[in-house]
C-alpha cells in the first residue's frame, strides 16, 4: 500500500474546502466536481466576490480578483489556496 504525498493530501483538502465553498454560494444540492467551473455552475461576479469574501473571512486568505477569474475551475481555485504556490498580488 502506498501512502499519499503530504502535498497531495494537503490539494485535496483545499479541494475539498473549494467545493464546500462553492456549493454554499452557488447553494448547490451536491459538492461541485474537481473540474467543474464556478460560471457553468451558476457563478455570477457578484457571487464570485461572495467566494472571495468567505474564503477571507474562513481561511484568512485574501484571493486576487484577477487571481479568482483566472482560476475558475475547482481544482485551479485550489490551488491558490497554497501559499507556497501562490502569485504575488
Amino acid at each position: 500500500m502506498t501512502m499519499a504525498s503530504p502535498g497531495l493530501v494537503h490539494d485535496e483538502d483545499r479541494i475539498r474546502y473549494v467545493q464546500s465553498v462553492f456549493r454554499r454560494v452557488l447553494r448547490l444540492e451536491q459538492d461541485a466536481a474537481p473540474d467543474d467551473d464556478f460560471f457553468v455552475l451558476g457563478g455570477t461576479s457578484l457571487a464570485a466576490m461572495e467566494v472571495i469574501d468567505l474564503i477571507e473571512r474562513e481561511r484568512g486568505l485574501r484571493i486576487p480578483v484577477r487571481n479568482f477569474y483566472r482560476s475558475t475551475v475547482v481544482r485551479e481555485l485550489a490551488l491558490e489556496l497554497d501559499p507556497s504556490r501562490r502569485e504575488a498580488p
